[in-house]
C-alpha cells in the first residue's frame, strides 16, 4: 500500500491557563505565500481545555482586536448536548498573520452571523416539514424511483448548499448525485422543488439543476470494487439520513447504509459529507464496516457529456481528476473534479457506456480498510456561477489553491 498523505492541521498550544471568562489572545498565521479567504480556524474542546478552564453554561467565541466578533459557530459532533469544537472564518493575506482574542459569551448573547451553508431534507407534506433525519426508500425497481421518491422528499432526497453551490442525494437505491448551480449567494434550497415554484431542472433567478446522472455515479457518489466490479454503495439493504449540525459556516450530515449485500458480503457504509461557507466543494469521509477485507472505495464524476478526464498533480499530497466541457444542462461550461489524497489512489479508470450497473463514469479507487475513513472533496464550478470556470486553465489553477490550503492548514499559537 502506498505511503498515505499526511493532511496538516498545526495547532501549538501553550499550557499556561488561567482564570475561567478570561480573554486568551492567539496569534492565526497563514503558511501560504497566497491570499486566504475564508482561511479555517478550527479549535477542539481539548485545546482550549489547556489554556483555561471552560465556564459552563458558556460557550468561546472569537473577536479581533477591534472587539468585532469572527464569524463563528460552536458545533455539537457526537450528539451529547456539549459543544466539541469551536469553527470559524476569516480572510488572510498572504503570508500574514493576525491576533484574535479567544472569551465565552452564554448562548442568547451569541451574534447570529449570516447563514453561508444549508441542508435541506423536506417531507413532501403540506408546509414541506424539515426532516432531522429520514429512512431511504428501499424495494422499486431503479426507473420507477423518481416518481415515488419525488412523492415522498422535497428535491428527491436531501440537499445542501453553500453560498457557492448546492448538491443533492437521490434518498433511494439509486443514490447518485446531483449539482445546483448557484447564481447568488443567498441560501436558496429551502424553497426550491416546491408545488407552485418553477421546475429545478429550468433556470431560474436564483440557478438550476446542471446535471444529468443517469445510472452513472454523478457528482461524487460511491461504490466500492470487488473482485474487479463496481458496486453502487446503497442499491440494497437499508439506509438513512441523520443530521450532525448545521451552522452559518459550515454544517455535517450523515448518509448511512445497512446490510449492503456485495457479492457474499454484508457491508456497514457511513458516507459523512461536510459542506462550507466560500467552498465550491463538498468533503467527504466515507467507512464502511463488517468484513475484514480490503476493498477499493470508488466515487465517480458522470462522463455524459464529456469525453475527456484530466489527471492533474495537485501537489505533493493531492490528486485531482477532473473534467471540463460543456456539460451543464443549459449546454454551458462545468468543471467537475475528484480531488483524493495522493496516498490513497490506486488507479482510475471509465465504467461501461451502457448495461446494467453504473454506467457513464469516470471514476477513482481509493484504498480502503475496516473501519478506516476516507476522505475526498468534490467540486463543481460552473461559467455562470463565475467566468472563471470556463477558462481549463484557470480551474486547474483554483484546485492547486485549493489543494495547497488542504494541505497546510493555518497555525494557531497561545500569546502570553
Amino acid at each position: 500500500m502506498k505511503t498515505r498523505a499526511i493532511i496538516l492541521f498545526i495547532v501549538s498550544l501553550v499550557t499556561v491557563s488561567c482564570n475561567p471568562g478570561d480573554e486568551i489572545r492567539l496569534q492565526v498565521f497563514n503558511p501560504l505565500d497566497q491570499q486566504r479567504n475564508d482561511a479555517t480556524i478550527l479549535l477542539s474542546r481539548g485545546a482550549i481545555a489547556k489554556w483555561t478552564d471552560i465556564p459552563m453554561d458558556l460557550l468561546p467565541i472569537l473577536k479581533n482586536e477591534d472587539g468585532v466578533h469572527i464569524p463563528c459557530q460552536v458545533d455539537d459532533l457526537n450528539g451529547d448536548g456539549e459543544w466539541n469544537e469551536l469553527f470559524a472564518l476569516t480572510d488572510m493575506g498572504p503570508s500574514s498573520q493576525m491576533t484574535l482574542l479567544l472569551t465565552f459569551i452564554s448562548s442568547e448573547k451569541f451574534p447570529s452571523f449570516d447563514a453561508r451553508t444549508n441542508l435541506r431534507l423536506g417531507a413532501n407534506q403540506p408546509g414541506y416539514p424539515e426532516l432531522q433525519n429520514a429512512k431511504r426508500l428501499e424495494g422499486v425497481a431503479y426507473h420507477n424511483y423518481s416518481g415515488r421518491t419525488g412523492a415522498a422528499f422535497q428535491m428527491e432526497g436531501p440537499a445542501w448548499e453553500s453560498d457557492m453551490v448546492g448538491f443533492r442525494n437521490y434518498m433511494d437505491q439509486r443514490n447518485g448525485m446531483d449539482i445546483f448551480g448557484k447564481l447568488t449567494r443567498a441560501m436558496v434550497l429551502d424553497s426550491v422543488g416546491v408545488a407552485g415554484r418553477q421546475s429545478y431542472h429550468d433556470p431560474d433567478e436564483w440557478g438550476m439543476d446542471v446535471l444529468k446522472v443517469g445510472t452513472s455515479l454523478g457528482a461524487g457518489a460511491i461504490g466500492y470494487m470487488l473482485n474487479d466490479s463496481i458496486y453502487r454503495v446503497g442499491d440494497n439493504g437499508s439506509g438513512s439520513y441523520d443530521v450532525q449540525f448545521e451552522g452559518s459556516q459550515r454544517s455535517r450530515f450523515n448518509l448511512s447504509y445497512q446490510n449492503w449485500r456485495v457479492g457474499e458480503t454484508t457491508l456497514d457504509v457511513v458516507h459523512q459529507i461536510e459542506i462550507v461557507a466560500g467552498r465550491h466543494c463538498y468533503q467527504s469521509s466515507v467507512t464502511y464496516s463488517g468484513t475484514d477485507m480490503n476493498l477499493a472505495l470508488v466515487p465517480g464524476i458522470v462522463n455524459m457529456k464529456s469525453d475527456t478526464m484530466y489527471v492533474l498533480n495537485l501537489n505533493d499530497h493531492f490528486t485531482g481528476l477532473m473534467t471540463h466541457d460543456y456539460q451543464a444542462e443549459d449546454t454551458t461550461l462545468l468543471a467537475m473534479a475528484l480531488v483524493v489524497p495522493t496516498g490513497y489512489l490506486k488507479e482510475y479508470g471509465e465504467t461501461k457506456e451502457r448495461g446494467d450497473g453504473i454506467t457513464q463514469t469516470y471514476f477513482v479507487m481509493l484504498d480502503a480498510q475496516p473501519d478506516q475513513p476516507v476522505p475526498y472533496r468534490f467540486y463543481a464550478l460552473w461559467e455562470k456561477e463565475d467566468p472563471r470556470w470556463a477558462s481549463l486553465e484557470m480551474v486547474t489553477e483554483f484546485l492547486k489553491i485549493e489543494a495547497d490550503r488542504w494541505a497546510q492548514s493555518v497555525i494557531i499559537e497561545r500569546l502570553p
